[in-house]
C-alpha cells in the first residue's frame, strides 16, 4: 500500500515528508501503456505532485503541475491532492521510447533529454479565495530538481526534493519513492546542503535498489537523524470521472451540435485523458442533456 508520512526532525528545524508511490505509478503506467523512460517521467512527476500537496493541514488542498517540454515529452499534467489521491498523464511527441543516456552519470537515471528545455506551471489551491500559481523554467530537465528550484525560489521555501522510479530490465516498475525537505522560518538553509548533496549523488536511488519501508525512506530524507512523525495517509492513483463528467465535457459542443451528435449515432464514446477510463454515453442521454441545456438557456 502506498503511504506518505510527514514529519519534524527532533532539532525542530526541518520538515520532512517522505513517500512510497509503486502502486500508484504502476497503476498510472498501466493505464497509459508507459514503460521505461516514459515512465520514470510520470512517475517521478506524480510522486513530486504527492510531496507537493502537503503545505497545509487542510482536506481540499490541490496542486496541478503542468511541464512542457521541448523534445520528446511534449507535457506533463499532474493533480494531486491533499487526501492522497492523486492522477496524471504524459503526451509525448512522435517516436520510439529513448534509451537511457550511455553518456550520464551512472548515479541516477536521466531524463533530461527526453524533456530537453520548457518550462512548469504549478498551482495551489489551499482553499484560499484565490489560487497562487507560479512558472519555472525546466533548466535542468530532471523534474524532482526543477520543482525544488520552483519552492526554493517561487515559494521562498528552502527544499530538497527527490523522486526516484526503479525499473526491472522490462521497463517495468519496481519501485518509486520520493522525499521532501524543508526548513522551517529562521533556521539556516545550510542544513539541507548535506541531504542535497547525498541525494543529487545518486542516494535516494540507491536506497530503492531493494524495498523500503516509508520510515526507511523517512530516515533517508533525514540522515538518519531521529524525528517526531506528524501524519500518515494513503496514496492512489484516482480519477473522479464519470457520467457526470463526461456529459460536461459534451455540453460544450453547444445543444444543437449535442442533438446532431445523437442523430448519428446510437451511442458516444468519451475517454479521460487522465486515466485512459471510457464512459459510453447512448443517444438517450445526449437527448437529455441537450433537451436540460435549451431549457437552462431559456
Amino acid at each position: 500500500m502506498d503511504e506518505l508520512l510527514r514529519g519534524i526532525n527532533n532539532t525542530k528545524n526541518t520538515r520532512v515528508v517522505g513517500a512510497v508511490t509503486t502502486d500508484l505509478v504502476t497503476e498510472a503506467c498501466r493505464r497509459h501503456e508507459l514503460e521505461g523512460l516514459d515512465a520514470v517521467v510520470l512517475g517521478r512527476a506524480l510522486t513530486a505532485g504527492c510531496l507537493l500537496a502537503t503545505l497545509t493541514k487542510n482536506d481540499d488542498e490541490r496542486v496541478r503541475i503542468d511541464m512542457r517540454g521541448q523534445r520528446r515529452v511534449q507535457q506533463v499534467l499532474i493533480d494531486a491532492h491533499s487526501d492522497g489521491k492523486v492522477r496524471g498523464l504524459l503526451t509525448t511527441r512522435p517516436g520510439p521510447v529513448p534509451v537511457p543516456d550511455p553518456d550520464a552519470p551512472a548515479y541516477r537515471t536521466q531524463v533530461r533529454h527526453l524533456v530537453g528545455g520548457g518550462q512548469a506551471v504549478v498551482t495551489r489551491d489551499i482553499g484560499l479565495e484565490k489560487e497562487y500559481q507560479g512558472v519555472i523554467s525546466l533548466d535542468s530537465g530532471e523534474i524532482d530538481e526543477d520543482l525544488e528550484r520552483y519552492l526554493t525560489n517561487s515559494e521562498q521555501l528552502p527544499s530538497v526534493m527527490a523522486c526516484e522510479v526503479e525499473l526491472d530490465g522490462h521497463g517495468k516498475v519496481v519501485r518509486s519513492a520520493g522525499i521532501l525537505c524543508q526548513t522551517f522560518p529562521g533556521a539556516p538553509a545550510a542544513v539541507l546542503e548535506p541531504l542535497r548533496d547525498f541525494v543529487r549523488d545518486g542516494g535516494l536511488a540507491d536506497l530503492l535498489r531493494h524495498e523500503r519501508t516509508l520510515e526507511e525512506v523517512v530516515g533517508f530524507a533525514l540522515l538518519g537523524e531521529g524525528y517526531e512523525p506528524m501524519e500518515r495517509r494513503g496514496l492512489e492513483f484516482h480519477c473522479p470521472c464519470g457520467r457526470a463528467r463526461a456529459l460536461s465535457v459534451v455540453s460544450t459542443l453547444g445543444a444543437a451540435d449535442v442533438e446532431q451528435l445523437a442523430s448519428e449515432q446510437d451511442e458516444t464514446t468519451v475517454t479521460c485523458h487522465y486515466c485512459n477510463d471510457d464512459t459510453v454515453l447512448s443517444k438517450a442521454d445526449l437527448l437529455e442533456l441537450a433537451a436540460r441545456m435549451r431549457s437552462e438557456m431559456s
